[in-house]
């Protein structure tokens, strides 16, 4: 956690300030290990790995790292690690999502999904931010909800080369991502809620969430928790999963889409609620089975290991939501927010770059209003 980081996080439960105390330090300068304290609400949130966990309730990491600086700790007797309740679905959806990303190696992995980090910086570039070139307002300060293992990230660093870029995520493997992004000082990674986010309102330029906000008990309101942080004339950028997205297709292919949609619809909460073991077995085995098919079917073939197609269908069918959308559902949402769309994902573009056809729902709006004071 670098002093920049550390200057933009509040305490998620009552948004006041936080004191920042190391353990160690990294040759940088940046916190590896320490604490964030709220003196107002006497809560601790630990930094791990250079990532602050600002969790509202108490998951694995708070023991581990309890007991390996229970020494240090002892200076704040009257200080506690937060332990409210998580929101419902929050401790699934975090159990899950971690199990995911836990089996991709952060620095080994070439590929995010099915895209090298050199199409991820296209697929931004020229299919959901194409707007950038065009943009009347300065870009300097980014959130990103939803980090996963951190390639995204690093590809939204890429062409937003001068901007700082702070992002989240409610999985714990998270964690690993604050090394290996030690050598890229502009991008910062918290651990978090996105319905508790520990930074000032209105204080981004562009808040970005790409295949997220549908993984939460309520799109629209993961979409209105994020919204106020946007300040007045930045931009909101999100995308969802499409509500007809499985009906699109025609003939066999059609009819494969549809039986795998309602087996989705089958299989996700089961394995969901589902204790661990089952879930690590049920992926072993469908993975072991489906791999020679996946791995036909993608463009990186060389690239493509098992643990990618384990990847690929925990991310498919193991989360507790994956909510789809309508257009008109989504543009109402950012009216509802004050935002006016300006820009929506280029179809024609992700087929030039990947032949093939582009799903979901992705929109950018500009916040109304006038230009707030920068701080």
């Amino acid at each position: 956690m670098t002093p920049e980081h550390a200057h933009r996080l509040v305490c998620p439960k009552c948004r006041g300030p936080l004191r920042s105390i190391a353990f160690a330090e990294a040759e940088d300068g940046a916190v590896r290990d320490g604490v964030l304290l709220c003196d107002a609400c006497r809560l601790r949130y630990p930094v791990v790995n250079r990532v602050p966990v600002m969790l509202l309730f108490r998951a694995a990491v708070h023991a581990q790292f309890d007991r390996k600086h229970a020494a240090a700790l002892a200076a704040w007797p009257d200080h506690r690690a937060p332990d409210d309740e998580p929101l419902p679905g929050e401790r699934t959806t975090q159990e899950t999502f971690t199990e995911e990303w836990d089996l991709i190696e952060v620095d080994g992995d070439d590929l995010s999904f099915t895209y090298t980090q050199d199409e991820l910086v296209s697929l931004n570039r020229d299919v959901w931010l194409k707007w950038l070139p065009r943009s009347t307002e300065n870009i300097s300060r980014a959130l990103v909800v939803g980090c996963g293992a951190g390639k995204e990230l690093a590809a939204l660093g890429q062409l937003l080369p001068e901007c700082e870029i702070y992002a989240t995520d409610i999985n714990l493997s998270v964690v690993r991502v604050g090394g290996a992004l030690a050598n890229q000082p502009r991008l910062h990674v918290t651990i978090c809620s996105l319905f508790h986010l520990p930074f000032k309102k209105e204080s981004f330029d562009l808040v970005y969430s790409q295949g997220v906000l549908h993984h939460n008990r309520s799109t629209r309101e993961a979409f209105a928790a994020i919204a106020p942080f946007v300040r007045p004339r930045g931009y909101l950028f999100v995308w969802v999963y499409g509500l007809d997205d499985h009906l699109v297709k025609k003939g066999w292919a059609g009819l494969v889409a549809r039986f795998n949609y309602h087996l989705e619809m089958v299989l996700r909460p089961l394995l969901s609620w589902a204790p661990k073991g089952v879930r690590e077995a049920f992926f072993h085995v469908a993975g072991s089975l489906l791999h020679p098919l996946i791995k036909a079917r993608i463009r990186n073939k060389a690239q493509w290991g098992m643990a990618n197609t384990i990847h690929s269908l925990r991310d498919w069918l193991s989360p507790r939501y994956a909510h789809v959308h309508s257009y008109n559902e989504v543009l109402e949402w950012y009216e509802r927010a004050a935002f006016d769309v300006m820009d929506v994902q280029a179809p024609g573009a992700y087929r030039d770059l990947f032949g093939k056809q582009l799903w979901g729902v992705g929109l950018t709006g500009q916040k109304r209003g006038s230009h707030p004071p920068r701080t």
